[in-house]
This record gives structure tokens, C-alpha cells and sequence, in this order.
């Protein structure tokens, strides 16, 4: 267990993670509300004077507390106060020691370390108040609020016992009814948010506590809904002119929505007013990130770090800052004609860039021209792509924390992913990734950010499975369990399996779902209505109305007709989901134990009922494997182009196949093979060497030129090979120039290569 005692803060620099035991400053954000958890007129006194405003006068208020009062615990809620949170620990600290049994000590004590991020220690040290005192609602909304701190459902346990304990203190009762009403504003459950929030107002108002985030909650429905004021803002600023968080809360709920300049102008007004609130800062400066604001960024995060040195959003976000100086920044055109700007940035490791550029850039042209026709939106700015050889860089460059299992999210016209260098098992297909941020930008742009969570991921999906590097709809095994299980949500409330999931899958199994769902809108009413319900979302209309309006059917008779589609697509696979599981495993111990002729009969099998089923366990290689042992060449080659064909690329495979055409004269073919583990394994010198030898040989002399320069950028071992490659694509496109310079090059590394020799006779006879 991490001790308590500790207290210092240590910073991984090769992750950007940030550890702690005990986050301490000197200054820190001052202490919130607690809602009755104490009853000191003293501290009172100077809470009032502080949540009215009065700043100055507060601090001299607890300042004076904390010289005159003998209550340690009086002590260590006015040093916090104050900021001193070094101080208020070591009080806290003492004050349970001097009397281990209270429970107020510990949940106290708890709320510091809320306060300063360590959700876990905080967790236990509510558990532990709860051990002396079983009822103490304080402690079980503080540690309700600890476990939604970190997206646990367990959240929802403690929350029961204190709304379904008659005796809870009005203030634990009060803060359980926001938790409920922002967990169901963040799953736009906003009818039921406002009734919570009604029953919050009611105890706020019978109990003398200040309402503040009810006016913030309610303010923030208000703008999410389009209104430009809010009564509920003049309300909370009447109360307490220094209020921050009217501003700040709404900017929370905009940014969840993916509306981040909204959020932008929210965070911004939200420090006007309360120019020390470290958090409004922070936030201000990761969304002005995601809307590449890089300069402003860093000026909010630093004011955030000098003001809380100790989040870990901030500390995080202001390490990636420094290493932006370690990429590339390309423009695509790289001089743009006058009046036009770049149609793509780009944002690339200076170790990796000359060897993503040209597939990214290829990508991305292709994207752009596909989805501007298919969506009928033409960009109003260049898109924005950061590509990261490290995974919790990009991470933090998401959302300020790394350890989340992402692989790329999209802010607008900026969207960031990682690099395949972070994904050495070679299981990540980076442009699938690619491909599905880019349709991102589109639906978000095209519909004013305001498209549902569920659509904007749902058509990123179909738009993989129908136009992406790898077509083909492709269920993980999990999902199916989940569509055999029922477990697909209605129409209408499909975000929520995004946003709060109820079981350990539901995000995987929502993308799913979102998809199958905009496929069985294309097919069944027409691609238009993919494009018509964009529209109607842009017009801030709800899931079911844009479902009434655009397909004329209720969403009770969508989900009907979809569950119909289900059955149609998936009803004989599901059915024999046992039996594929069954032979799969057969097939595995079959081949583990090299029996051949049973891997042939097991794998085919399984094969015949899943054929879309191309994982790194795929039936297909070890059909392949199997083949391969009992010296049936034509049956592993047809074997490893099936897999090839429904979009499997394990890159041994995938060489293999391509040798094996290319060795029977299907060059075309092979080219088409080995050029498809570019968007798998790009970092691989032999490929790009081996594919523009191939492409050359075909007479594709500036494809091959392509792969010669990706080649040499990877500063391969043989450095005059990859040379005298770029001289010969250079001499077949008559750039003799660049040949004989090439060539020259390959000859200083290596004097008597003859075949470099050779080709600068030929350059110098074109002189």
C-alpha cells in the first residue's frame, strides 16, 4: 500500500505517467464545499465569506483559525483553505492518530486527497471511516463519488445506501442526487437529470445549502439546448460572484459532446471570473490543444501548473508540449496557391515521418476526395493529423491521462493516433485507424459537432467495413456473444453504452451496433438517409425524432426491423457460434500436436461456418500451417489468398502469399499483396526494398521510387543498396540529375559496387 506519510511527486518521463503518493504544494485549489460534513460556527463564518466572494476577508478568517483554534481538525480544513495542503495533511494525519476511532477524520481527510487526485487512497480512506462508523454518509457519497472519479460501476452501490437511508445527512443526500443528475446528463438522460435535480433544489433549499452546481447543472442543459443565457448563470452569480464553475461545468458537458470551442468560450469566461481556478485552466488549455492552439494551450497549462502544480492533466499535458519539438510539421500542399490554405497538416516524428508520409498523405487525399462526395460537406479548414510512436503521448494528447486502450480519437478538424511502431505484435492495422478518424471529421464538422456519440462512431465503422483499407464487416467473437445474448440497445438510447457502460464490453459492442446500424440503414432506405440524418442532426434534433423524420418509422419499429436484420445476417452464424468455438479449439490442439490431416478437417470446418473470422488465431493459418506440412503448395496459396481477400494481414502470411505469387509470375497480384502491409507493418526495410523491386520490374518506376526513399529513410544497413535503388527509379523517370547524384552517393559509401558504377556510366552518357 502506498503510504500516506510520503509526500512528493515523481514523473515518468518515458510515459508521460504520472505517479504519486501525495500530491503537496504550497498553493493549491482551496477546499469545496462540504455540505454539512462539518458543524463549526468558526469555519462557518468563513466559509460563508468565501462562498460569497469575499476572498480577502476569508483568507484572514481561516488564517486566524488556524493561529487561534486548538481543534486539529478546525486547523486542517483552514489550512486547506488557504491552499496549504502540505499543512492540512500533516494536521489530518495527526488529528486521526490523536483519535483513530472518528470517522469525520478520515472522510475528511478523504476529500483532501479528491481534492488532489488520488481517487484510490481517498477510496480507502472512506472504506476505513465506514469500518468505525457502517452509516456515515459522508463517507459512502465520498467514496460513490472516488469510484465515478474512475468510471466504476460500484459507484451506484454507495450512492443506494445513502438515498435509501432515511437518517443520511441532508448534505450526503443532496450530493448523491448531483452525482445521479450528472451521470445522466453525460448519458443525455436529460428528463430524468431535471427531476434529480428538482430533488436536490428542494433539499438545498430546506437544508440552508448553497445550490450552486444545481444552477451550474441546469445552466448547462440550457446551453447544451441552444439558449445564449441562462437565468440559472445570473442566479449562481448573484450568490457568489466568484463562482467559477457556472462556466466550468457547462464547459465539462460541452467537451464530453465533442464541442470543444463551445467549451473553449466556456472555460475561458469560466477564468474571467475566477481567475485561481487551476482546473478551469487545465481544461481550457487541453481543448484549446484539441483545436490547435498550441500557444494558448500551453499559456492556460502553465498558469494551471503555477497555480496546481499537482494535476496530473496538466503536468502531463505540459511534458507532451515539449516534445512537439521532436516532429515534423508538413503541410500538404507544401505552397499553397493564393487564397487556398494546406488541405492537410501533418504531424509526424521526425524518426518517423519519411516513412508515414507517403501512405498517410495517400490516405488522407483519398479520404478527403471520398468522403466530401459521399457526405456532401467540403472542408472549411485543413485537417489536422498527429500520428505518435508513443502510446501515452497520444493518450495525454486525448485526454490529459495516459493508460486508456484508444487507438485514435478525432476533435474536429485535429484528430491524433498512434503510430504501428507502439504496436510491435503487428495486430494494429493503422490505416483502418486512419480511415475511420478521418470520416470523424466529416460527420463532426458537417453537423456542427452536435451528431450523437453513437452515429459519428457508427458511420466511422461502416465507412472501414465499406470503403476502408480492409472491406468486409468483421464481428469480433465477444460481439456475438453480446447479439446472442440480446444485449444490442434500443435505437434511442445507444449512447449510453459509449458513455457510462453497464458491463466490461459494451463499448466494443456499442461501436458494433452502431455500425451494423448505419449499414442496415444504407441498405435497407438508401445510402441518402445516411446523409439526410446528418442533416437533421446538425439541427439539434434527438436520435428518435431523426429516426421519425428521415426513415418515417418510430424507433420501437426501427429496433424491430433491425433486430429482423440481425437475425437475417448473423442468425445461422450465432447458432453455430458453439460449434466454431468447439472446432477452433479442436483445431488449435490438433495443430499444437502436428496432426495435419485433423488441422485440415477441423480448421475447414470452422472455417466454413466463420469465414470472416481472420484474427491472429485465424482457422485460415492454420489450415495454411497444415497444407504447408503435408506439401500441398497450391492449397496453402489458395488458402493464404482467401484469408488475404476477407481482410486478414498477418505480415508472415502476408509475405508469404506475396512470394508465393510472385514466384508464379502473378506479380500484379503479389504486388497488390505485399503493398497492403503498409498500412500493417511500414517499418519493415525489406519490404519497401523488396516492393519496389517489384514495382520496378513492372515498369511503375515512381511507385517504386516511392518505396526506395522509404527504404533509405529508415537509415537501413546497407545504405549504398538503398542509394543506388533511388538512382535507378531516378534514371527510368529520366531524372539523371538525381541519379548521378544518388549514385554518387551509394559509390562514396561503397567505392566498387559495380552495379552503381555501371549505372553512373550510363547517367554520364545522358550528358
Amino acid at each position: 500500500m502506498i503510504s500516506r506519510v510520503s509526500m512528493f511527486i515523481r514523473y515518468s518521463t518515458t510515459a508521460l505517467l504520472f505517479t504519486w503518493v501525495l500530491v503537496l504544494a504550497n498553493e493549491a485549489t482551496a477546499r469545496a464545499i462540504h455540505y454539512g460534513a462539518l458543524s463549526n460556527p468558526e469555519l462557518d463564518q468563513c466559509d460563508d465569506l468565501h462562498f460569497r466572494g469575499e476572498r480577502i476577508q476569508a483568507r484572514q478568517c481561516y488564517r486566524q483559525l488556524i493561529s487561534s483554534s486548538a481543534d486539529m481538525l478546525v486547523q486542517a480544513e483552514s489550512s486547506w483553505a488557504i491552499g496549504d495542503i502540505k499543512n492540512a495533511n500533516t494536521l489530518f494525519q495527526n488529528a486521526v492518530k490523536s483519535d483513530p476511532e472518528n470517522a469525520l477524520m478520515r472522510v475528511r481527510w478523504g476529500e483532501l486527497f479528491m481534492q488532489t487526485y488520488q481517487y484510490q487512497t481517498a477510496l480507502e480512506l472512506f472504506q476505513e471511516a465506514l469500518l468505525h462508523e457502517p452509516d456515515n454518509s459522508f463517507a459512502q457519497i465520498g467514496a460513490a463519488k472516488a469510484l465515478v472519479e474512475r468510471f466504476e460501476s460500484d459507484a451506484r452501490k454507495y450512492i443506494d445506501q445513502v438515498l435509501n437511508n432515511e437518517n443520511a445527512a441532508a448534505g450526503a443526500r443532496y450530493q448523491a442526487f448531483l452525482l445521479l443528475a450528472r451521470m445522466a446528463m453525460e448519458a443525455t438522460e436529460m428528463f430524468k437529470a431535471v427531476e434529480l435535480l428538482n430533488e436536490a433544489e428542494t433539499l438545498a433549499q430546506e437544508n440552508e445549502i448553497p445550490p450552486l452546481e444545481v444552477f451550474a447543472l441546469f445552466a448547462s442543459m440550457d446551453l447544451l439546448e441552444g439558449e445564449s443565457e441562462s437565468e440559472w448563470i445570473t442566479r449562481a452569480l448573484e450568490m457568489s460572484p466568484g463562482y467559477g464553475d457556472i462556466y466550468a461545468i457547462p464547459g465539462y458537458f460541452f467537451w464530453i459532446s465533442r464541442r470543444y470551442r463551445e467549451a473553449i468560450e466556456l472555460f475561458s469566461t469560466a477564468v474571467e471570473i475566477e481567475p485561481d481556478h487551476w482546473v478551469a485552466h487545465m481544461e481550457l488549455g487541453i481543448n484549446l490543444l484539441r483545436d490547435n492552439q498550441v500557444t494558448r494551450a500551453r499559456q492556460h497549462l502553465e498558469i494551471a501548473y503555477g497555480g496546481d502544480p499537482y494535476n496530473p492533466k496538466t503536468v502531463n499535458s505540459l511534458r507532451l508540449l515539449d516534445t512537439f519539438d521532436d516532429y515534423d510539421l508538413i503541410n500538404i500542399p507544401e505552397v499553397p496557391t493564393e487564397n487556398t490554405f494546406p488541405r492537410i497538416t501533418f504531424r509526424l516524428h521526425k524518426d518517423e515521418s519519411g516513412v508515414l508520409r507517403p501512405y498517410a498523405e495517400k490516405l488522407a487525399e483519398q479520404g478527403i476526395r471520398e468522403f466530401t462526395k459521399r457526405y456532401q460537406f467540403d472542408l472549411k479548414e485543413p485537417v489536422i493529423i498527429e500520428i505518435y510512436p508513443n502510446h501515452d503521448d497520444f493518450v495525454v494528447r486525448t485526454i490529459g491521462m495516459p493508460g486508456v486502450g484508444i487507438l485514435g480519437a478525432t476533435f474536429g478538424y485535429l484528430f491524433a493516433m498512434d503510430s504501428p511502431t507502439d504496436h510491435p505484435d503487428n495486430e494494429y492495422h493503422w490505416g483502418t485507424t486512419f480511415w475511420h478518424e478521418l470520416a470523424h471529421v466529416f460527420t463532426l464538422e458537417a453537423t456542427d459537432h452536435l451528431i450523437p456519440r453513437w452515429y459519428s462512431e457508427g458511420i466511422s465503422v461502416f465507412e472501414e467495413w465499406r470503403y476502408g483499407p480492409i472491406k468486409g464487416i468483421r464481428i469480433p467473437v465477444n460481439v456475438l456473444d453480446a447479439m446472442a445474448d440480446d444485449k444490442f440497445l434500443p435505437i434511442a438510447e445507444l449512447d449510453g453504452g459509449f458513455i457510462r457502460p453497464s458491463y466490461d464490453e459494451q463499448v466494443i459492442v456499442s461501436y458494433m451496433q452502431a455500425g451494423l446500424v448505419c449499414e442496415f440503414v444504407a441498405r435497407e432506405f438508401g445510402f441518402d438517409k445516411i446523409v439526410g440524418m446528418l442533416a437533421e442532426f446538425k439541427n439539434g434534433i434527438d436520435t428518435g425524432q431523426t429516426v421519425r423524420r428521415v426513415l418515417g418509422i418510430t424507433p420501437e419499429e426501427f429496433d424491430e426491423r433491425f433486430d429482423d436484420f440481425i437475425f437475417e445476417e448473423f442468425g445461422d452464424l450465432l447458432g453455430h457460434l458453439g460449434q466454431w468455438k468447439t472446432l477452433h479449439q479442436r483445431a488449435v490442439k490438433a495443430l499444437a500436436e502436428e496432426k495435419w490431416q485433423d488441422t485440415l478437417k477441423a480448421a475447414g470446418d470452422a472455417i466454413e461456418i466463420f469465414p470472416e473470422y481472420v484474427e491472429s488465431d485465424s482457422p485460415f493459418l492454420f489450415m495454411a500451417r497444415a497444407h504447408s506440412k503435408l506439401g500441398d503448395d497450391n492449397a496453402e496459396l489458395n488458402t493464404l489468398h482467401e484469408y488475404w481477400q476477407n481482410g486478414g494481414y498477418a505480415p508472415e502470411a502476408i509475405w508469404l502469399l506475396a512470394n508465393k505469387l510472385y514466384h508464379r509470375d502473378r506479380k500484379t497480384e503479389a504486388i497488390d499483396v505485399l503493398d497492403s502491409l503498409n498500412m500493417v507493418d511500414p517499418f519493415d526495410v525489406e519490404l519497401h526494398s523488396t516492393l519496389g523491386d517489384w514495382l520496378l520490374e513492372e515498369g511503375d518506376y515512381t511507385l517504386a521510387l516511392t518505396e526506395y526513399k522509404v527504404a533509405l529513410a529508415m537509415e537501413p544497413h546497407d545504405k549504398a543498396a538503398a542509394f543506388y535503388r533511388i538512382a535507378n527509379a531516378n534514371y527510368f523517370l529520366q531524372q539523371y540529375d538525381d541519379a548521378r547524384k544518388n549514385v554518387l552517393s551509394a559509390l562514396e559509401i561503397a567505392p566498387h559496387y559495380r552495379p552503381a558504377q555501371k549505372l553512373l556510366l550510363e547517367t554520364t552518357r545522358t550528358q
